[in-house]
């Protein structure tokens, strides 16, 4: 489970981080309550929010904690956040928690443990939670469906994927991982949401997708081509209130005692 060769979070961009904010779906609460119906959660006193990217996954901790450490690897993804009382956002990797031993409640990631080294980051979240605090880890993920459009699916897998795959990363959550850091009590669930798009709302989402910020940051091509191609590809798609349709992931487990 140690760092595995070739794997690097693209988002380390003020232009990325600005493409992440303005293309993702708010879901995070969505998730949150997802992880609730398997743990009991909340509320806590402090809650630490690891690889929080742009902020929509610290504001949704913020309904659970009266305080949220809000921690992202990458300064320009920070810059991109959305203030809030309750958050203190720091530049810090998961590898290394600005926290002390066992003063956490609730430690969260919101579709970012891909990106990690994964023994670190597990042995760093099981450092800063207390005996019995719950970890929540989630991600959503694009089905490559749009309601009454089977034709985009074949666009996506058939052209668009093939052209700018995605970069290497780790696996969203192990449980072996998991039972030999000390947690125990793991648990999952998935649902599906739908949002509504336009063709514009699809080529933002799409840029804002580590494949994209990939090539982009490759200078093969620039985000405003891309955007373009990303339009032109898939205008006949839409027009008639189309949804894209998404899935969410959820992992809970809990900090067992220690001995």
């Amino acid at each position: 489970m140690s760092g595995q060769p070739g794997v690097r979070n693209p988002f380390d961009s003020d232009p990325a981080a600005r493409r992440y904010a303005g293309g993702r779906p708010y879901y995070h609460r969505a998730a949150l309550d997802l992880a609730m119906g398997q743990q009991e959660i909340g509320p806590a006193r402090l809650a630490v929010d690891v690889g929080c990217g742009t902020g929509l996954s610290a504001l949704a901790v913020s309904d659970l904690a009266d305080h949220v450490i809000a921690i992202d690897a990458s300064a320009a993804m920070l810059r991109a956040a959305r203030p809030h009382p309750a958050v203190r956002y720091l530049v810090a990797r998961a590898e290394r928690i600005p926290a002390a031993d066992k003063t956490a409640d609730l430690a969260t990631v919101g579709a970012a443990f891909h990106w990690f080294d994964q023994a670190a980051a597990w042995a760093e979240l099981a450092r800063i939670l207390r005996d019995g605090g719950v970890l929540v880890v989630y991600s959503d993920f694009f089905h490559g469906r749009l309601t009454g459009q089977p034709a985009f699916t074949t666009w996506l897998t058939g052209a668009y994927l093939p052209r700018y795959p995605s970069p290497i990363r780790h696996a969203q959550f192990d449980p072996q991982a998991a039972a030999s850091a000390g947690f125990g009590r793991v648990s999952d669930s998935e649902s599906e949401y739908q949002v509504p798009f336009t063709a514009s709302d699809m080529a933002d989402y799409l840029l804002s997708q580590s494949n994209a910020a990939a090539v982009i940051e490759s200078g093969a091509i620039s985000a405003e081509a891309l955007r373009r191609q990303v339009v032109d590809e898939t205008a006949a798609f839409f027009g008639g209130g189309e949804r894209a349709v998404f899935g969410v992931r959820v992992w809970t487990a809990v900090r067992q005692p220690r001995p």
